[in-house]
């Protein structure tokens, strides 16, 4: 059996003639009534019997036809996946936080880079519960998020870096001098967010919700340069890495006294197809943070 003479066949029961069949295909009737006689010939017996006229399946021929469709349709499947590999197989596309793209991807990226010049990265910046979602869409290879019971029992894993977040505020702000902070001290201060898709957002509402503090937002942003403009003009605080915290000096980072500390992880679709390119980076990445 071949998988010619079952798509002969598949499209002889889908245009109800040979003749119609062979017009579809581009081939002659003779070449399909060959083919579906081969078939008959290995299985011995009959797929089609004539009535009026007309090709009508035989039980044993609507058996066929049944398995004929999905063999038909698994081979389309794998050959989509396959061209999408080859399409693939020098794209690798990375869902980043961020805050966390400002201080450890670029020098990843740019160290990936070198290494692999064939190789196209693509970043896509959003928050780190979108990054899942994306994950299991599908819709990008890898994704760059915070460490969680979720993260651990749903995706392949791989620890990058611990950091830890810190209170933020300019030099001229009332509470610049504090050694630490707690979430009850920030009762009626005003407060900078990143957006709900973020898990940091997650994190510190709870943490407000423990100390029973309504946390006084006046802005949500998934940009870190404006949170970091609206710090340096204005009243406001905001909960951001120390690594990216210590990267401006017009800043002043105050510890919690709760420290929140986490854990910054690659991940990637446990069941999902791993395109060369894509198994270079996580390679790649194994050996980048052992440095």
């Amino acid at each position: 059996m071949k998988l010619l003479q079952i798509k002969y066949f598949y499209t002889v029961c889908r245009c109800g003639s040979i003749t119609k069949a062979a017009e579809k295909l581009f081939v002659s009737q003779p070449t399909i009534s060959f083919c579906i006689k081969e078939l008959e010939d290995e299985f011995g017996l009959k797929l089609f019997q004539r009535k009026h006229g007309r090709m009508v399946l035989t039980v044993e021929g609507q058996f066929f036809l049944e398995k004929a469709k999905y063999i038909l349709q698994a081979t389309d499947v794998l050959e989509k996946q396959m061209r999408d590999m080859a399409t693939n197989r020098s794209h690798v596309k990375i869902a980043v936080p961020a805050m966390i793209s400002t201080f450890l991807f670029p020098e990843m990226f740019h160290a990936f880079e070198e290494k692999y010049p064939d190789v196209q990265l693509e970043m896509l910046e959003t928050g780190s519960l979108q990054t899942r979602k994306l994950i299991d869409a599908n819709a990008v290879d890898l994704g760059i998020t915070i460490r969680d019971n979720a993260v651990n029992d749903n995706y392949n894993v791989l620890p990058l870096v611990t950091t830890e977040l810190v209170f933020c505020v300019n030099k001229d702000h009332h509470l610049a001098k504090c050694d630490k902070i707690s979430f009850s001290q920030l009762d009626n201060e005003k407060l900078i967010l990143f957006k709900a898709d973020s898990y940091q957002n997650v994190i510190i509402q709870s943490a407000f919700a423990r100390a029973r503090v309504e946390p006084q937002i006046v802005l949500y942003s998934s940009q870190l340069y404006t949170i970091k403009r609206f710090l340096e003009c204005g009243n406001a605080g905001a909960f951001l890495y120390r690594q990216v915290a210590e990267e401006d000096k017009d800043i002043v980072c105050i510890p919690l006294e709760d420290p929140i500390e986490q854990k910054i992880v690659l991940i990637w679709a446990k069941n999902g197809i791993l395109y060369s390119a894509t198994d270079q980076f996580i390679s790649f990445a194994k050996q980048y943070i052992q440095k």
